[in-house]
């Protein structure tokens, strides 16, 4: 049996318009909607999380491994879309950006690379993640778009209308062409 993808959408961010996004820290809010998530997300067969190099990601995947009792692995291949020459802009232009990354997969429309080029990345970096473990669960903490991209192309689905379902943080289970979402909302208090 195939073992199932946890993919979990970085925690809230503290955003700050003059610093790149792969900077951001997680808000306080961030920091406890990653403790609230870390209890729901305690029922898999996991040895490790692996995470976005990106200060958030990573952030999100360590409050969650504290948790969990669990060691983060670091893996660049599954850092957010690039956008590194976009910068901090509206909300409105970014959503207007991201359309267009969606619905032209194989140009450049966006940032520094096509949703084709997010994808393959990512399905090689699963790829290596089931081959470096011997069964289980794999947890990856990623980010939105990146998440949308690989997640949209696995469950044949609209990846901008799955972009835009997605809460922060959130984690998606894909169990073949299955998925169930796990949202802080749904988390119990830890005692």
């Amino acid at each position: 049996m195939t073992s199932r993808i946890v993919l979990v959408r970085h925690s809230i961010p503290a955003i700050e318009e003059n610093t790149p996004s792969i900077d951001w820290r997680l808000s306080a809010a961030g920091e406890a909607a990653a403790i609230k998530l870390a209890k729901n997300l305690s029922g898999f067969s996991v040895k490790e999380i692996i995470s976005s190099p990106e200060k958030k990601a990573h952030q999100t995947a360590t409050l969650i491994a504290d948790r969990l009792g669990l060691p983060v692995r670091i893996d660049p291949d599954f850092r957010e879309h690039g956008r590194s020459k976009v910068g901090y802009i509206a909300r409105g232009d970014f959503e207007a950006g991201i359309t267009r990354l969606l619905e032209n997969p194989h140009q450049l429309t966006f940032g520094d690379e096509s949703a084709d080029a997010v994808f393959n990345r990512m399905k090689q970096a699963v790829a290596r993640a089931r081959m470096a473990q011997s069964g289980g669960d794999l947890m990856i903490v990623s980010h939105g778009t990146a998440m949308s991209i690989y997640a949209a192309r696995v469950l044949s689905v609209d990846p901008l209308a799955f972009w835009r379902s997605l809460s922060i943080p959130t984690a998606i289970v894909l169990n073949g062409n299955e998925m169930n979402v796990i949202n802080v909302q749904d988390a119990p208090e830890f005692e």
